[in-house]
């Protein structure tokens, strides 16, 4: 219980510091990068094999594709 409450207020300040920002597009940006970590980090929790798995191919494509260039 404690948890969701923690998360409910992370996210509660998250919006908050979406709305000062200087536009609302990078408001948008800032909530969408969050929900994007934070949907990470319950993959890692949910599936710790499988999303370790996942994150280590995707970055090391990245790593190979910076390297090409």
């Amino acid at each position: 219980m404690f948890l969701k409450i923690l998360a409910v207020v992370f996210y509660l300040f998250t919006i908050i510091a979406a709305f000062k920002m200087e536009t609302p597009l990078k408001g948008l940006l800032f909530v969408l990068v969050v929900i994007g970590v934070s949907g990470l980090l319950y993959l890692f929790i949910l599936f710790p094999g499988i999303s370790g798995i996942a994150v280590a191919i995707m970055l090391a494509a990245f790593i190979l594709k910076q390297g090409s260039r």
